[in-house]
């Protein structure tokens, strides 16, 4: 089984909404997603997939969120998301900021094969 942990999200302001870097899910069955923010956050994340045949994740366009995957934050913390079966070719993480600020670190865990 191939496995990758990689940071999406290193040491960025939540002084402002965020777009994590796409992570490409080719011959990937699950993933799992850690965030760990400090300070005074107040928005929410979500996860986002997209189906783009391209290359790269800067040329992803067309991105849609992935149900029941929003979760409102009020303060520092931490949260994961895990996810089986993922049938998506990209994923990245979105903040949304409603006030407040911090800082955020995100990783990736893949698993696949």
């Amino acid at each position: 089984m191939r496995v990758n942990n990689k940071k999406l999200i290193d040491n960025v302001s939540m002084g402002a909404s965020i777009n994590s870097e796409a992570q490409q899910l080719d011959h990937i069955y699950g993933f799992s997603i850690q965030l760990v923010f400090t300070g005074t956050p107040n928005g929410s994340f979500k996860m986002q997939c997209s189906n783009d045949d391209v290359e790269t994740g800067s040329q992803v366009v067309n991105w849609t969120d992935v149900a029941n995957s929003a979760q409102a934050i009020t303060a520092a913390g931490d949260m994961i998301y895990n996810y089986d079966g993922s049938h998506f070719k990209w994923v990245r993480l979105v903040y949304t900021r409603s006030s407040g600020t911090g800082t955020l670190n995100g990783q990736i865990y893949i698993k696949g094969v």
